[in-house]
């Protein structure tokens, strides 16, 4: 079970003593809300891993897409991947950067509509390509944000790594409360540390490395109907 802010709280407060006073619990509110969003900048966990299924929908006709006013996806970090839902049509899109979209197909549009196979990130938009025809669901997995805790009962989305945030809320409470300033980013990495290795070991992923192969391989299937191909 989490913990919730009333206990983090506690704990920062205990390892400032004799500072008791209401600067100094302000202080610790802040810096374990800080200190939370600094180690989600180190390392997605898997807490903060998500598939949303239900928020997000292509429109008719429409390219660019907001990932929160558009796909309203909650607290959005990272994109891991997306899939377009359409029954036995649908599919995983592929990621594509926006400089290569850019230089082989700058104007989308000469492009006839139809079920987007690609998609580009452009700052806090997606563009998807082709653009859609239909109205279809889009299965997003993506990393969140923490949230941000305000109520003495509200809890903490991490599991396991209490001593962490505690600690570097501690010390980024003392550097604020002394006027002094530090590297905590660093702070965190090192804090982390054997957490970051048990959240990595997966018993049952096995991951192998592939080769590097200079081989051209040529167009398969119908490659007339790919707009990347241009020989």
């Amino acid at each position: 079970m989490a913990t919730i802010y009333k206990e983090l709280i506690r704990q920062v407060m205990l390892k400032l003593v004799p500072r008791v006073d209401g600067i100094t619990r302000l202080t610790v509110e802040q810096a374990i809300n800080d200190a939370q969003k600094i180690i989600a900048e180190i390392k997605d966990f898997d807490e903060l891993r998500t598939l949303d299924i239900t928020h997000a929908f292509t429109v008719i006709n429409k390219k660019l897409y907001h990932i929160e006013t558009d796909l309203l996806l909650v607290r959005p970090k990272d994109i891991y991947s997306i899939r377009y839902m359409d029954a036995g049509n649908s599919r995983k899109l592929t990621f594509t950067p926006l400089v290569h979209l850019d230089e082989l197909i700058p104007y989308t549009e000469i492009f006839s509509t139809g079920r987007p196979s690609f998609y580009v990130i452009r700052g806090r938009y997606i563009e998807l390509f082709r653009i859609p025809n239909e109205a279809k669901p889009l299965y997003i997995q993506h990393s969140q944000w923490p949230t941000i805790l305000v109520n003495d009962t509200d809890a903490t989305d991490y599991l396991n790594i209490d001593h962490v945030i505690v600690g570097l809320a501690t010390e980024m409470s003392i550097a604020s409360l002394e006027g002094s300033s530090g590297d905590w980013a660093a702070r965190a990495k090192a804090l982390l540390g054997t957490a970051v290795n048990e959240e990595e070991t997966r018993p049952d992923q096995t991951y192998v490395a592939q080769p590097f192969n200079p081989t051209r391989v040529g167009p398969l299937g119908d490659y007339w109907l790919s707009p990347w191909i241009k020989h």
